[in-house]
């Protein structure tokens, strides 16, 4: 009788067990299905969030080739107006003279770094599908100066008229009736003397004046730009007979530089750093049209 009794309870015990074992089968297998699902939802979450990512990050890229293609053509654009810059050796050494002097000025704080500001061959609209090229364009607060650069060299003659040229009665019948002349007497490299003439720069210069306050008024910016003709070879004589008072004529760097320096103790400020900038922009978007 107690082995029957022992064998059921061992029979049950039995039954028991595998009825445990079956449900902790059932309930790891459950635990393995959770977690194979939750481990295949972060895998999708892991996926959508990579292809967001590699499709953000292929936006920058394009975002920054189409930035860096940019700069390479605005690089391209400067470097060409550099290499045309340097084919002009009178404007080099114009530049050369201005950056000195502003050296100069900073050093001597006579100025701050940010109003004065030098912008070599510019192209402006002249809005009939024309550009007119401007030697040198000085932004101060003072106003605004464009300079005419001649390194001309020899005897240079300005302003000669049909009136005036009793002083050459020879170049009588030569000379325009209407308009003002420039002669160029000079030696060439055999010692034969040689004589040029060429258009005004006085002219040439103050219609430069005329288009560039043209387009400043056209976005807004009202000003009177102040014209120079800058003769900067040594070896030249200027003779001038031009009636001309709107263009200033200087000869050498000295008065270049005794020109501004009374501008900026004489005159009033015009423009602050801000402005100056502005007009800095306007002209650099008109320079790369």
């Amino acid at each position: 009788m107690i082995w029957l009794i022992i064998s059921t309870l061992l029979a049950a015990s039995v039954t028991w067990l595998a009825y445990v074992v079956k449900k902790e089968k059932l309930k790891h297998k459950e635990l393995r299905n959770d977690y194979h699902q939750e481990l295949e939802a972060l895998k999708e979450i892991q996926k959508a969030s990579m292809e967001s990512a590699a499709t953000q990050f292929d936006e920058k890229v394009i975002l920054m080739n189409d930035s860096y293609q940019r700069e390479i053509e605005k690089l391209i654009i400067e470097n060409e107006e550099i290499r045309k810059n340097y084919r002009n050796h009178g404007e080099i050494i114009t530049h050369q003279i201005l950056e000195n002097f502003k050296a100069d000025l900073l050093s001597k704080k006579i100025i701050p770094p940010d109003e004065m500001i030098i912008m070599p061959n510019i192209f402006i609209p002249e809005g009939n599908g024309k550009t007119r090229q401007i030697d040198h364009l000085v932004l101060l607060s003072t106003g605004i100066y464009i300079i005419e650069t001649k390194d001309w060299t020899g005897h240079i003659v300005l302003g000669l008229t049909r009136m005036g040229s009793h002083k050459f009665s020879f170049l009588a019948e030569l000379v325009d009736s209407e308009k003002e002349e420039s002669i160029v007497f000079n030696r060439d490299g055999l010692g034969a003397l040689t004589v040029n003439t060429v258009e005004n720069p006085i002219c040439q210069i103050q219609q430069s004046a005329i288009i560039l306050s043209n387009y400043l008024e056209g976005k807004d910016i009202t000003t009177w730009i102040n014209p120079l003709l800058f003769f900067n070879d040594d070896e030249k004589e200027v003779h001038d007979w031009s009636d001309n008072n709107l263009v200033k004529r200087i000869t050498n760097k000295e008065q270049l530089q005794q020109f501004f320096i009374n501008e900026l103790t004489s005159k009033n400020r015009i423009y602050g750093a801000f402005q100056l900038n502005t007009i800095k922009h306007i002209i650099e978007n008109a320079h790369y049209i």
